[in-house]
């Protein structure tokens, strides 16, 4: 079955197909709804956030961690277990 964007009547569709056509939706489609051939609503895909990098998660840290003087600095308790239990 081939479903047409924007031209197409979903409201029955809709009904009787949804999850064909929240694939629609899903593959990033915009859907105008209708009703015996009137245009009653619109379905639009949500944009994807922006997925935030290594860098940009860490970054903040990294810039606190090199205020602190090496003399000043504590070791992570969680990184000496680890090496504890290489040995």
């Amino acid at each position: 079955m081939l479903l047409f964007p924007r031209e197409h009547d979903y409201g029955k569709q809709l009904h009787q197909e949804t999850r064909a056509v929240l694939n629609q939706l899903e593959q990033g489609e915009s859907l105008v709804i209708t009703r015996n051939g009137r245009t009653i609503g619109r379905i639009e895909p949500l944009k994807a956030p922006k997925r935030s990098g290594w860098a940009d998660i860490m970054g903040e840290v990294w810039q606190a961690q090199k205020g602190v003087k090496a003399a000043d600095r504590l070791p992570n308790p969680v990184l000496q277990e680890r090496q504890r239990r290489r040995r």
